[in-house]
């Protein structure tokens, strides 16, 4: 195998979880993580289906290199802290799991598979994924990483308790077979790799509460211990990695004390004690155990005040191993060692500029601040900047460093004409429903993009000469946050945007039609817990024909997780007023014509269970209002209080095919005819699902228009519930509008419309 691909490879995780300077007890920490030569690769389907306690407990208990393969970014799921939805959600829960992956330790992969939604059944899921494009990927990137073992979150049938979650682990199966196969997906043998066989495949087994899959007879190994070098237990980094996950929800408390995981054997030699149960981890797999005596000294002889004081020997150890044979191991090592050298050694490298955004031909001045912070002799031999993996400039220095001294250069570059722009590689090219196309095979499982510049520093730290490649970053200081660090955006010289995504017009007028350019433009998606994203859309308005007639004029709204509400009730032609906490009074409430509650919204605010009898007495006055899906029915430890009658949300009824066919219950029902008529024809061409979180223990008052279920399941009115209530009318709705409102689909409009229109009742 090519040594500059094994380099690359293993400068994957280096790159977030190195660069910058550790403390001593972390340096400590990698260099007895050099003692160990065995690797774990988890698999599953989704951000936060790792195991989250387990994982540090595989990076730091037992220093094994860990990786999680997650097939799917996310893109299906829903958002708890925003509007996004789609690949903008995939682009934040890529960046969450990178996140979690800093609290444990471990890497990060994906394959190119799109999560398209909610999937009951494996089946589905793998008919809608390209099966052996997936499968492609998972042995690609088993052939890159080299697994001792590899690890499944799920089983592959019912008890995964989720299509993607099934699937996950039959691709997983079939990928430890395949990678090992020289006659399956040949292909990749240009690029490097070869085939791989691990030593095992294991199902890790868990008790979800509602499922339990652990027995007494699975391998079953203690994970809840403490480390006294991190100061925490496994399960408190794993819950700190978990709540990351914070688009999902899922903060959880720091788990303390003893506690155990199970293992069930599906493949490969079985293993009866431990989970590397005859793999060798230690420096013999390379016929070095001089190596593995030389790290034991260095560990012995650790000064935890005086880190710089094993920078020579560790010079020595890297050149020791420099000399062993090509392998994945000695590249990893390798750089491990330098890492180490670097961050005892104090050795400081910052490559910034203070312009965000460049475009080709631009011009973009860079800073580089090096300090080589203990007396380690240092020298800096040569700076080069890369646009796009390729040498601009380059910059002789053979400058000796001096103790504690900044070293600032400044460097006037011009953009090439070529650089690419800012634009994740997986969204290069238009997807399928089920898939992301990805042209390039060296980018399959890589979690995001190369830096679009780097600097590139050659120096010496005791005389051995290294080679280390640094992104370049956009800098800025904020008052309240102090230094803050985001990615360079690369924008063309010219972009196009629309003003609106939607656009309804009449269907049988002749309204001009909006015009704008053809080109692309471009979002960002920003939150405090993860670096800023940016993506290109073609510029487009979707021109949605249909005529949609409407009760009323101003409608309230109140915000939720996140969702288009307010911009499709401007379509149709509504006033839209945005409510608050301290709006909800009957005076202030009077004038509206309706109001709508943003998803999720009564999971997130205490404040509408209190305001329940406001809310009801705006009913009974002859208002209109619209519940939008509950995740659940509490809020903390306390349960939602909301409409005037009872029911019960039950997140494990949804109707999840979006072509499942709907039945009139209530065919004369007002919400089906006026002041539209609402066909079967209204549901054509839904996107993802119809339906999702249905009600159900359903108070007798409440009218079920629809009814509707998933193939093999049975039919289900829980989609919508309107009850009367005085004047005016109560719905809870968990048909997807969410997602359909955005899509501009003509009948989910329509439908929205009539909502919004019930009428009053004498």
């Amino acid at each position: 195998m090519h040594k500059s691909y094994l380099l690359l490879l293993s400068m994957i995780c280096f790159v977030r979880i190195l660069f910058g300077q550790n403390n001593s007890a972390t340096i400590f920490t990698q260099i007895k993580q050099m003692e160990v030569l065995g690797s774990v690769l988890y698999i599953a389907a989704h951000p936060d289906d790792e195991n989250n306690a387990f994982l540090p407990y595989l990076t730091k208990e037992r220093r094994y290199r860990t990786a999680y393969l997650s097939l799917t970014r996310g893109d299906g799921g829903q958002n708890l802290i925003g509007k996004e939805q789609g690949v903008e959600l995939g682009l934040i829960r890529t960046q969450e799991l990178l996140a979690a992956r800093m609290q444990d330790g471990a890497e990060q992969y994906f394959s190119t598979a799109y999560e398209f939604g909610f999937s009951k059944s494996a089946k589905e899921a793998l008919a809608i994924w390209d099966h052996q494009k997936v499968l492609s990927d998972v042995v690609w990137v088993i052939r890159k990483f080299q697994p001792d073992i590899i690890i499944t979150r799920f089983p592959g049938d019912a008890r995964a308790g989720h299509g993607h979650h099934a699937a996950s682990s039959i691709i997983a199966q079939e990928a430890y077979l395949a990678a090992a196969d020289p006659n399956q997906f040949k292909e990749q043998f240009k690029y490097g790799v070869q085939p791989w066989k691990a030593k095992r495949i294991l199902w890790n087994t868990f008790n979800f509460g509602t499922v339990n899959t652990t027995n007494d007879n699975q391998l079953k190994i203690e994970v809840g211990g403490y480390n006294p070098i991190v100061g925490k237990s496994y399960g408190e980094i794993g819950a700190e990695a978990r709540t990351m996950h914070k688009s999902q929800g899922e903060g959880r408390p720091r788990r303390r004390g003893s506690y155990f995981e199970f293992f069930q054997h599906l493949n490969g030699d079985s293993a009866t004690t431990d989970i590397m149960d005859g793999v060798v981890t230690d420096w013999s797999r390379l016929n070095a155990p001089k190596i593995q005596s030389t790290i034991q000294q260095i560990i012995s002889a650790y000064k935890l005040d005086q880190p710089a004081a094993s920078v020579p020997s560790l010079v020595a150890l890297y050149q020791a191993v420099n000399k062993l044979p090509e392998s994945q191991w000695k590249s990893y090592q390798l750089n491990l060692i330098q890492s180490t050298i670097e961050s005892a050694s104090g050795l400081l490298v910052e490559a910034t500029t203070t312009k965000q955004q460049v475009v080709p031909e631009g011009d973009l001045t860079l800073q580089v601040l090096v300090n080589q912070r203990s007396n380690v002799k240092t020298s800096l031999m040569k700076m080069r900047f890369l646009s796009n993996q390729t040498t601009i400039k380059d910059s002789l220095l053979g400058l000796n460093l001096i103790a504690n001294q900044n070293q600032q250069f400044t460097y006037a570059i011009k953009v090439p004409a070529t650089q690419n722009f800012t634009q994740p590689y997986w969204l290069v090219n238009p997807k399928t429903e089920g898939m992301f196309v990805v042209l390039d095979q060296t980018l399959i499982g890589k979690a995001e993009n190369d830096a679009p510049f780097s600097v590139v520093l050659n120096y010496t730290i005791e005389g051995q000469a290294f080679e280390k490649q640094f992104p370049i970053q956009y800098k800025y200081l904020d008052l309240t946050k102090g230094d803050v660090y985001q990615p360079i955006v690369v924008l063309p010289k010219k972009e196009v945007a629309p003003i609106k995504s939607v656009v309804l017009v009449p269907a049988n007028s002749n309204t001009p039609l909006p015009k704008f350019e053809e080109g692309i433009f471009h979002k960002t998606i920003q939150y405090d817990h993860i670096p800023a994203q940016t993506y290109f859309q073609d510029a487009s308005i979707h021109v949605v024909k249909v005529d949609i007639k409407k009760q009323g004029q101003k409608v309230g709204y109140i915000d939720g997780a996140g969702d288009a509400i307010p911009e499709a009730l401007e379509q149709l032609g509504y006033e839209v007023v945005n409510l608050k906490e301290s709006d909800l009074t009957p005076a202030h409430l009077k004038g509206l014509d309706a109001i709508v509650v943003g998803i999720r919204a009564f999971n997130m605010y205490a404040y509408l269970s209190d305001k329940q009898a406001v809310l009801n007495e705006y009913i009974a006055n002859g208002g209109n209002l619209i519940v939008q899906y509950l995740k659940s029915n509490q809020i903390g430890t306390q349960n939602i209080k909301v409409g005037p009658y009872p029911l019960t949300v039950n997140s494990g009824k949804r109707v999840t095919e979006e072509n499942a066919n709907v039945k009139f219950v209530l065919p004369n029902h007002p919400v089906l005819n006026f002041p539209n008529i609402i066909t079967t024809e209204d549901f054509n061409d839904w996107v993802q699902e119809r339906s999702t979180y249905q009600a159900e223990n359903i108070d007798t008052r409440f009218q079920t228009p629809l009814q509707m279920n998933d193939t093999g399941e049975a039919p289900s009115m829980g989609s919508l519930l309107i009850a009367p209530f005085g004047k005016g009318n109560f719905a809870y709705v968990s048909l997807a509008l969410f997602r359909q409102l955005p899509a501009g689909n003509p009948g989910a409009y329509k439908l929205f419309a009539n909502l919004l229109s019930l009428p009053k009742n004498q």
